[in-house]
C-alpha cells in the first residue's frame, strides 16, 4: 500500500508540474556515475526563467534565455560504457521556442560502487549548434568532457560534475578552455523521498573569465522522488547490503526493472548574469 501510495503521488506531482510549469529550460544536469548492462533511459530536462538579463556590451556573457528543453535517450552498452543522444530547443530573450543543438555523449565508469563508497566515471561529448537564419552571432559546436564523482554514506549522497568545454567551428570565440560545473548533495529522509541542494555555474572563457558578477552561477533547494527498479538501490547502506546487491545481480539475467524518478527544484541566480529565479524540472524513465 505504501509503494502504491508513493507511486501514485509522484506520478500526480509530475503530471501537475508538466501541466503548469513546462515551458522549461534544460542546463541544470546532473550527471550520475551509475551504468548497467542494457539498461535503456528516456530522460526529459526543462526549467523556466524569470528575470532574464539582457545581453550587453557590459554585460556579453548574460544566460538571456527564458525556457529550454532537452530529450534524451542513453544505454549502458555494457556495465563500463553509456552513450547518450540529446536533443536541445530554447527559447532565448524575445525570440521563439527552436530547435538549438544535438549532442552525443559517452560515459565511462572508472570506479563502481555497491552501497557506501566512491564512484567515478568520466565522460566526453560533442554538441552540434542548430542555427537559425543568418546569425551574426551564432552559437558555436563544443566538446566537453570531465570526471563523474559520487561519494554515498547511508541516505546521503554528493554528486559532483566538473566539465571543461572548448568551442569550434565559425562562431567559437575562446582563446582557452571554459568550464562548467555542477553540485548535488541530497539526503533521502523516506524510502522514495529526498532532499537536496544543487548549484550550478559557468565561465565561458577561463582565459578570460572576468570578474565573478559577470559569470553565471545559481544555487537552490530540490525535491526528489523514485520508485520502481531494485528495492534496494539505494544512495549508501554499507558492506552487507553492497554485497548482497551485486550477489543479486550476478543471480539475475534480465535487464532492470522498470523505475520512474523526478525532481523538482529552484534555482537563485548569484550573479548579473544569471536569471534572478529559475523553476527546474527533470524526470527520467529507465527499464
Amino acid at each position: 500500500m505504501d509503494k502504491v501510495l508513493s507511486s501514485s503521488i509522484c506520478g500526480i506531482s509530475a503530471s501537475l508540474f508538466l501541466l503548469i510549469a513546462c515551458p522549461a529550460r534544460a542546463e541544470f544536469q546532473i550527471q550520475e556515475a551509475g551504468i548497467e548492462k542494457g539498461e535503456i533511459e528516456l530522460e526529459y530536462r526543462g526549467a523556466y526563467h524569470w528575470g532574464v538579463p539582457e545581453v550587453t556590451d557590459a554585460n556579453p556573457n548574460a544566460n538571456d534565455l527564458i525556457q529550454s528543453h532537452e530529450l534524451e535517450f542513453s544505454m549502458g552498452i555494457n556495465d563500463w560504457w553509456l552513450i547518450q543522444v540529446t536533443g536541445g530547443f530554447d527559447q532565448p530573450l524575445h525570440e521563439d521556442l527552436q530547435a538549438s543543438s544535438v549532442e552525443v555523449e559517452s560515459e565511462f565508469a572508472l570506479l563502481k560502487r555497491e552501497g557506501d563508497g566512491v564512484a567515478v566515471s568520466f565522460q566526453f561529448g560533442y554538441s552540434q549548434a542548430i542555427n537559425h537564419g543568418e546569425h551574426v552571432d551564432g552559437e558555436p559546436n563544443e566538446f566537453a568532457f570531465g570526471p563523474i564523482v559520487e561519494v554515498a554514506k547511508g541516505p546521503f549522497l554528493l554528486t559532483l560534475n566538473p566539465l571543461f568545454t572548448k568551442q569550434i567551428g565559425t562562431f567559437a570565440d575562446q582563446v582557452g578552455l571554459g568550464f562548467d560545473y555542477g553540485w548535488r548533495g541530497e539526503y533521502d529522509f523516506a524510502k522514495h523521498w529526498g532532499v537536496g541542494v544543487e548549484m550550478f555555474g559557468e565561465v565561458e572563457d577561463l582565459a578570460n573569465a572576468g570578474p565573478f558578477n559577470s559569470q553565471v552561477h545559481s544555487i537552490g533547494p530540490t525535491l526528489f522522488c523514485k520508485f520502481g527498479g531494485e528495492e534496494n538501490e539505494a544512495k549508501g547502506g554499507g558492506d552487507d547490503e553492497g554485497e548482497a546487491k551485486a550477489h543479486d545481480r550476478e543471480k539475475a539475467s534480465e535487464r532492470p526493472a522498470v523505475s520512474f524518478s523526478m525532481n523538482v527544484g529552484v534555482q537563485f541566480g548569484l550573479t548579473d548574469a544569471t536569471s534572478d529565479t529559475a523553476l527546474k524540472f527533470q524526470g527520467s524513465l529507465s527499464f
